[in-house]
């Protein structure tokens, strides 16, 4: 199934300008030049013309049905999927430019198997099979890519106008690079070869987000060309993108806190939120080709994203609890589901009125520049490619508290039943514009600088014997030689109940911009009187100073480097492969498939600080070096030319996050024990773990596919996920970096300690209604349903707790059931879609998640949304078009959950609502263009 981004791109337009199109087919044909993509990218593939497409539909007469740029992308994805040694769902660029989408993640959000969370106007976490980026592998054109320190890229990073194609591997073979337990993401760019000769395309258009109401322009514009050379053909392209957005999610929600309140229960913190941020993506993609022969060529690529962000992320949190009196309460048992509280607050010395005003920067630069080339003589083909990936991610926090210096006012709060509209509060008997109720609370700075980068080399041989039974024969090596660090500090000025005016801060304070537009339970205030971003950044040096007269300690130069969140690790992998494609033909029916084996030996050089009582930071260092063995068995059953089923088993894993595996350990004083003293006398710490392994997994996948015309087919596949090493928090002995103490060594940290089991059910059909008759024949329908069953071991207390328990219950933030329905027609210039898009409730949080004796989940609550695309070819060179997103504003909601376990696993939960989130929805409108 394939889908599109908002605004790039129009369906002609696209196909012709920006991708390889694929063959129309009678059913039973496939084009062999559409396939999945392999391992190093594969800039060779023949382009499809229109002089191909008329000489594939030749004879045809009365059957043969013009095939327009949405009917063509359509073939391209089914035929990826139909040919392909692994188990893909592909997306092709021509529908990321035509889906209602902002982001190539909302994109990949109406593929089967892929969930997401959704904030910030985009979908801000893909899950694929019910596990997010951290846990599959993100490739472009075949290369590894991440993000700093991170082993990945999120999906929305990628510009939807630099996309040919995205590739999800829910199986493997071992000739593609090692994916995740949750599969491979590949992202393919364009490239000179996928069009006939010179290209001028693009688009310009502009977004009106309906919370903030902030209109801002987007752009893209690609060039390319090629040229005969004499030797050979030479080819350029170089593709620009920018796209911008400012989003204001609004959000009333409680906190975790819960408390008895006028002899009943109730969360006693509600908030007002807002997540906001002016956020862009500028972009530069490029390649050369050069082919001096037909079976030899050379290219060399780059790509440039960057990420900005600019939030001004703000908070009112409102406790209710030791308020002077109580009244109106409504109760629903022991809880409270409304009431009123006098006298909110004490403003010395009880719980305060309190928030901030955040002042954050984001900024990432990722660069990949990658040369290579391939050869072909006979039945031998040779493939070298040889990446540079640097990538740095800086994060700049400034943040602001306030604090209501008065409790002369009253709190109505309701929280309503679970099930219901949500939580919310109105404040009454203060004037928010005055700015005598403000005292400066405090100030919080927090820095990141976290960066990565690696050489990434391979070479791939492919060798046809001309046996029929064993068609092609694969090997190969890889190497990778990573690095990854990160720097990092922080500072609190604390002026807590010092009762500062805010006129004595050397800020501008104005009032917030409003939010929670359209809805019903509009939260009193939603505007306050704040500092603005601007005087923050402008006035720093000042306003340390203002705080270190204040309390006599900081820096005027910032947060000092907190070696505890302060890394260095150098990470090599070496890959070899080995392949074997198989046929036969059993009277009718083919079956083929590969056998493989994909080993990785992986050596970890891992630097931080340790923290001893009494001594300085010293450094420490380990080295780690373990090996995976991942074997893989595939094999497709071809009954008819339109009816085919696939079986494989596989072995899968997924490194520890850099983060998790920081060595740095801070030791606690032990009071008594000495060396020599008594047995059970041992040294505690906290810390992360170098010794960390991957989390592995045993997969098993078997789908069954009809391809009844051409752009219509229909399959629906099973599948499981055995998987052992989860990492969670738990106490485990650490080798003591000072032998001499004679002391067991007990850290509190990331482990490898649980199993899960994924298993599931992804059935899908797409087609366009080619039968009917006239006008009707322009209409078509997508639609697919995903159902998970996610669950694992958690543990809510180390054994050496006397509360030790193990459980097993639902992976976090994994939906049960996924629905995608799109409606589409394209006729005559004129393409419209409306998208349907539904996610079942889920877990946030894991039971682990504890406070003191509680746990402490969250329940995300069903969401809905439905989004437009639509546009309209003016002439055979401009289309205008105009898209809606989240049409219906359902907003997220979630209830807390907190479980009293001590008392007995099984014990009854409390249950209150707990957040409600509107998000944006965004109008998008503009031209494309193509010369």
């Amino acid at each position: 199934m394939r889908l599109k981004s908002c605004a790039l791109c129009s369906t002609s337009l696209i196909i012709l300008a920006f991708s390889a199109p694929a063959v129309a087919a009678q059913a039973g044909q496939t084009d062999p030049n559409v396939q999945a993509q392999e391992s190093p990218a594969d800039p060779a593939g023949s382009p499809q013309t229109d002089d191909a497409v008329d000489a594939a539909t030749a004879g045809q007469d009365d059957e043969t049905i013009v095939v327009t740029g949405l009917r063509r992308s359509l073939q391209s994805a089914q035929n990826i999927k139909r040919n392909s040694e692994q188990i893909v769902d592909a997306i092709v660029a021509e529908d990321i430019g035509k889906l209602p989408d902002v982001a190539v993640s909302d994109t990949a959000a109406r593929s089967p198997g892929v969930q997401v969370e959704r904030s910030g106007g985009e979908a801000s976490r893909v899950l694929v099979r019910g596990l997010d980026r951290f846990n599959y592998t993100t490739t472009y054109n075949g290369r590894e890519i991440f993000t700093a320190e991170t082993r990945s890229v999120a999906l929305q990073d990628f510009p939807a106008g630099g996309i040919s194609a995205i590739e999800v591997f829910k199986t493997s073979t071992a000739n593609i690079i090692e994916p995740g337990i949750a599969g491979l993401v590949n992202v393919r760019s364009r490239r000179p070869s996928d069009f006939q000769g010179a290209e001028i395309a693009g688009s310009v258009w502009g977004v009106y987000p309906e919370q903030s109401r902030d209109f801002e322009p987007n752009a893209q514009l690609l060039l390319s060309n090629r040229w005969d050379v004499g030797s050979g053909e030479f080819g350029a392209l170089i593709n620009f993108s920018y796209t911008r957005l400012h989003y204001r999610d609004s959000i009333r929600r409680h906190g975790f806190f819960i408390a008895d309140l006028a002899g009943a229960r109730s969360p006693d913190w509600p908030e007002i939120r807002y997540n906001e941020a002016e956020r862009w993506r500028p972009s530069v993609n490029g390649a050369l080709q050069w082919r001096p022969s037909p079976g030899l060529e050379f290219y060399v690529e780059g790509l440039w994203q960057g990420y900005r962000e600019r939030a001004t992320d703000r908070m009112w949190a409102q406790p209710l609890w030791g308020g002077a009196s109580y009244e109106d309460i409504v109760l629903q048992g022991n809880q409270i589901l409304s009431g009123t509280v006098n006298n909110a607050t004490a403003c010395c010395g009880g719980n305060q009125t309190w928030g901030f005003q955040g002042a954050t920067k984001r900024d990432t630069n990722t660069y990949q520049f990658a040369a290579g080339g391939r050869y072909e003589a006979g039945p031998l083909k040779i493939t070298a490619d040889l990446a540079r990936t640097d990538s740095t991610f800086d994060l700049r926090t400034e943040s602001v508290d306030y604090e209501i210096n008065t409790k002369a006012y009253s709190v109505d709060w309701f929280t309503g039943e679970v099930g219901g509209p949500g939580p919310t509060f109105a404040v009454r008997g203060l004037d928010f514009t005055n700015p005598g109720i403000y005292n400066y609370r405090g100030f919080f700075e927090d820095y990141l600088t976290a960066k990565g980068k690696d050489w990434q080399a391979r070479l791939d041989l492919e060798y046809e014997p001309g046996l029929s039974f064993i068609p092609k024969i694969q090997a190969g090596l890889r190497f990778v030689d990573r690095k990854a660090s990160a720097d990092a500090g922080a500072f609190y000025w604390n002026l807590r109940d010092r009762g500062i005016p805010i006129s004595a801060v050397p800020l501008d304070y104005q009032m917030t911009p409003v939010g929670f537009r359209g809805d019903d339970l509009k939260p009193t205030p939603m505007s306050w009187l704040a500092p603005t971003f601007d005087s923050v950044w402008d006035n720093l040096v000042p306003f340390r100073q203002f705080n270190i007269g204040l309390t006599g300690a900081g820096s005027v130069d910032g947060p000092p480097i907190d070696p505890a969140r302060t890394y260095r690790i150098d990470e090599k992998s070496y890959a070899a492969y080995a392949q074997l494609n198989y046929a036969f033909d059993t009277g009718g029916v083919v079956i083929d498939g590969s056998l493989g084996m994909r080993v990785v030996k992986t050596k970890e050089d891992i630097r931080g600080t340790l923290f001893s009582p009494g001594a300085g930071p010293a450094p420490i260092d380990f080295q780690n070096e373990y090996t995976d063995w991942l074997p893989n068995a595939n094999i497709r059953i071809e009954f008819t030319p339109e009816w085919q089923l696939r079986f494989a088993a596989t072995q899968t894993r997924t490194r520890p996050t850099f983060e998790d595996l920081n060595p740095a350990l801070r030791l606690d004083n032990v009071p008594g024990c000495t060396p020599g003293g008594p047995t059970d006398c041992v040294r505690t710490g906290s810390g992360g773990n170098p010794f960390l392994t991957p989390l592995e997994s045993d997969n098993y996948d078997a789908s069954l596919e009809y391809y009844f015309s051409r752009t219509g087919f229909a399959s629906v596949g099973v599948f499981r996920r055995d998987m052992k090493g989860f990492i969670t928090d738990r106490a485990f002995e650490f080798p003591d970096p000072d032998a001499e103490s004679g002391l067991p060594l007990l850290i509190t940290g990331p482990v490898n300690t649980r199993t899960a089991r994924i298993q599931g059910l992804e059935a899908q059909v797409s087609t366009f209604f080619d039968f009917l008759p006239g006008a009707l024949a322009g209409f078509g329908a997508q639609a697919n349903v995903t159902y998970l069953d996610a669950k694992a071991e958690f543990l809510l207390f180390p054994e050496t707790h006397p509360n030790h328990a193990v459980i097993r219950d639902r992976i976090p933030d994994v939906s049960k059931w996924t629905y995608n329905l799109v409606g589409m027609y394209e006729r005559g210039g004129l393409t419209a879609r409306l998208a349907y898009n539904r996610r079942s409730g889920f877990p946030e949080g894991d039971l682990a998640q504890r406070d003191d004796f509680f746990t402490l989940q969250g329940r995300g609550k069903p969401v809905s949304r439905l989004d437009w695309s639509s546009s309209y070819a003016l002439t055979e060179n401009f289309t205008v078009f105009f898209d809606w997103t989240n049409i219906l504003g359902d907003p997220f909601r979630s209830d807390i959950v907190r479980i009293n376990y001590p008392a007995g696993v099984g014990s009854a939960p409390e249950i209150f609502p707990m957040l409600v989130r509107n998000e944006e929805s965004v109008l998008s409108g503009g031209v494309r263009f193509r010369f």
